[in-house]
């Protein structure tokens, strides 16, 4: 989750906090003492229709469990390695920020999370999916140990965060963390209380959306990417992104969106990493987003009743044999002419919001070493000729072309 040049108010990233921290009985009041239950707030492909926000990318899945920071409270997370492309846990303030205690960081992807005494770490090496152990709290030395808390902070709201991507079964194969409290008032387990989505949360992004009239005018749009912060809502530090903005050019126009793929892993399960020469990128896709609060996906019905979001992740992207991309960016109505050109992978603009800015997003995940093309090598906030240069052939190149004209190649 990013963000972009309008920062959502600091009221209302309250008024999320206080809804996520609340208990079931009790959004109003002050968080209670315990979460109650583990993992209130889903963020998914199955959620997104509900709780769609802060520029979500639908190949990523996200739980959330909220707490209360105590003196000498440690949170345990167990579980077993999942068939994901990638997982990571995230500790993050009251102010939904990544931070550092004690030199220790509140981000923790796969392949550094150790596995517990005779088991593998698949992003290790080859295996099957073995346990782990993670423990947020104040130990440095613990297990996979993550800062419960920044630095000084002894009491205030905190997050937990369980990420997958492209979990091989979907839905049905995830099984998620279990969660163990300790403090002075002894240990206890909580149960698991994700029913697909937060009511507490999806009624709070109901203000963050009514908010969304009162925004100043939006920015003119440009089409050159430039890198952004990620240092809004929830970052997650594995990624980092390229946004350009547009609005929907009409009169049966579409934008086209050019450039070459760094290689990502073949399939949905664990990859070793670093992965030598076999990847150069954990994950990349391309989303369209509205440039609005709270920051939706394009979220369009299909034909066939289904949802059709904005957003492509590299295994729904089309490559020619030079790896080389196109995107192209149309509406409902261009769909099939833009499926039938070969190599093109047809990226959805609002059908509901025809006329609203949309922000288009790049994103890659954990760079291999020798990969210094990717968007993590671009300077944050830099200018497009930056990135342009320091990514050369990576670079994504948009132009607005006439849907004949691309038909025809002379776009």
């Amino acid at each position: 989750m990013i963000r972009l040049r309008r920062a959502v108010p600091g009221a209302i990233i309250a008024l999320v906090a206080a809804s996520l921290c609340a208990g079931p009985q009790a959004a109003a009041d002050q968080p209670a003492a315990d979460p109650g239950c583990a993992w209130q707030a889903e963020l998914s492909p199955r959620t997104v229709a509900q709780v769609n926000f802060a520029y979500p990318d639908t190949g990523a899945w996200y739980w959330i469990l909220p707490y209360q920071v105590r003196p000498g409270m440690t949170i345990t997370a167990t579980g077993q390695y999942p068939d994901s492309r990638y997982i990571s846990f995230n500790t993050y303030d009251a102010r939904f920020s990544s931070f550092s205690n004690g030199g220790v960081s509140s981000a923790l992807p796969d392949y550094l999370i150790a596995p517990d005494a005779g088991s593998v770490n698949p992003w290790q090496r080859p295996g099957g999916g073995g346990t782990y152990t993670v423990t947020i709290g104040s130990d440095r030395t613990a297990a996979n140990a993550l800062p419960l808390a920044p630095e000084g902070e002894s009491a205030g709201v905190g997050f937990l965060i369980y990420r997958e991507y492209l979990p091989s079964g979907g839905a049905s194969s995830v099984r998620l963390p279990q969660i163990r409290i300790t403090d002075d008032t002894g240990s206890r387990t909580l149960g698991g209380c994700v029913g697909g989505g937060s009511p507490l949360l999806a009624s709070a992004l109901s203000a963050l959306g009514a908010t969304a009239a009162n925004l100043p005018p939006a920015t003119a749009d440009n089409l050159e990417f430039r890198r952004v912060s990620g240092a809004g809502a929830f970052p997650n530090a594995d990624n980092a992104y390229l946004v350009a903005t547009l609005t929907p050019p009409g009169d049966d126009k579409v934008v086209v969106v050019r450039g070459k793929a760094p290689v990502a892993p073949a399939g949905t399960g664990p990859t070793v990493w670093p992965p030598g020469a076999s990847a150069d990128v954990r994950y990349f896709s391309l989303c369209a987003n509205l440039s609005t609060l709270p920051g939706p996906v394009v979220l369009n019905p299909a034909a066939d009743g289904s949802t059709d979001n904005g957003c492509r992740s590299d295994r729904e992207t089309l490559l020619d044999a030079d790896r080389d991309y196109t995107y192209v960016l149309g509406t409902e109505a261009q769909r099939a002419r833009i499926e039938a050109i070969p190599g093109a992978t047809f990226v959805p603009l609002s059908s509901a919001h025809p006329t609203t800015q949309e922000a288009i997003l790049l994103r890659n995940m954990l760079p291999a070493s020798d990969f210094r093309q990717g968007v993590q090598s671009v300077p944050v906030n830099g200018t497009p000729a930056q990135a342009a240069e320091i990514m050369g052939p990576y670079y994504p190149r948009a132009t607005v072309c006439s849907l004949a004209a691309v038909l025809d190649r002379t776009c």
